[in-house]
């Protein structure tokens, strides 16, 4: 895969699982929603290693020498 491809899927995922992490969040105010905690937990972390994954894969910025 290239460099690119990488990068766009790190975001797609990103996005998804923030998406559901967000559509998740009422499940922490009812009482019985002990068991949704793992997996609130589990796409944070998955949101956090795309979006490592994106900072990494992202294309460098061009460098200038303008010397002002």
């Amino acid at each position: 895969m290239s460099k690119n491809s990488l990068l766009v899927t790190c975001i797609i995922g990103m996005a998804i699982s923030g998406a559901v992490l967000i559509f998740l969040i009422s499940s922490l105010f009812k009482s019985d929603g002990q068991g949704n905690i793992w997996i609130m937990v589990a796409l944070g972390v998955l949101g956090l290693a795309f979006a490592a994954g994106a900072r990494y894969w992202r294309p460098s910025s061009p460098t200038t020498n303008d010397n002002r």
